[in-house]
């Protein structure tokens, strides 16, 4: 009886993709009505706000044969899918909050219909850091065949601006195109310096520990100024058929940083002649 009521639901979808039936897609493949497998490139998106992730992860699921969730491991209290159709029953959130290796084997790298070639998921390098939650970190580190792409912002200046004006205004994303008018920002300089060094530790810490998986670095920097190159190459990467993708999101300010930077010009001088002093230049 239910196989049957979930045959007649299916029936009435076009393509199991549309976003308008997820969970009856998901229903459907656990119970085998729609033909499914495991065997699709496993991967995440590594590295930490206001990177470009966001960016990256909707060029991805653009793409008809990707599957990139969210920051499944962002908080315990929720599970950040990050796409329509996934539960967030309290068998879900207990196996999520108590067994996160089980939960990414049983529920991210799930079953899925075999027109999808790659799933992976967003992690930052803080996420996954209570004892819960280590285990998370030493798995992904044994799959010698998931492959990492990790995100990178050069400039973290820009990064540490972003995720400021981000928090004052409580706007995460742009999803409309349009250039977001801003007042200044006065920073603190030895939060600038503590972001920038701790940024570069976090890089490099990251990058060792994955340094024996098939690895590609994107910077967001070039995804900005050329996302259809960036992403010809990311989807080679993964193993997928080359398709032009478009964004899902926006860069939220356009401002120099000379504008956005209530005291740019201070900052400028005391990171002159350090290691940092070309997140200044424009």
């Amino acid at each position: 009886m239910f196989r049957q009521m979930v045959r007649r639901g299916i029936a009435q979808v076009s393509h199991w993709r549309h976003m308008s039936y997820p969970m009856l897609r998901n229903l459907a493949t656990e119970v085998g009505l729609i033909g499914s497998h495991r065997d699709y490139t496993r991967f995440i998106i590594l590295g930490r706000s206001r990177s470009g992730s966001n960016f990256l992860r909707g060029l991805l699921n653009a793409h008809p044969q990707i599957v990139a969730f969210g920051e499944i491991f962002q908080t315990p209290d929720e599970i950040a899918w990050g796409l329509t159709g996934y539960g967030q029953s309290r068998y879900l959130r207990t196996l999520h909050r108590e067994d996160p290796v089980r939960f990414l084997e049983s529920q991210v790298y799930r079953r899925f219909p075999r027109s999808v070639a790659a799933v992976g998921f967003k992690i930052f390098y803080y996420h996954a850091q209570h004892d819960g939650w280590r285990p998370v970190w030493r798995y992904l580190a044994e799959q010698k065949d998931l492959r990492v792409i990790h995100i990178r912002r050069e400039n973290i200046l820009r990064t540490h601006l972003s995720r400021k004006r981000a928090m004052l205004t409580d706007t995460w994303v742009n999803v409309t195109g349009e250039p977001m008018t801003q007042p200044p920002v006065t920073l603190d300089y030895r939060e600038c310096l503590e972001d920038f060094v701790t940024t570069r530790a976090w890089e490099l810490r990251y990058d060792e520990l994955f340094a024996d998986h098939p690895k590609i670095t994107v910077r967001y920097e070039d995804l900005d100024t050329d996302y259809a190159g960036e992403m010809a190459r990311v989807q080679e990467f993964l193993g997928v058929s080359p398709q032009p993708v478009r964004p899902e999101t926006y860069k939220q300010s356009t401002q120099p940083l000379s504008q956005a930077i209530a005291n740019y010009a201070e900052l400028r001088a005391r990171f002159q002649g350090t290691e940092w002093e070309s997140f200044f230049e424009e």
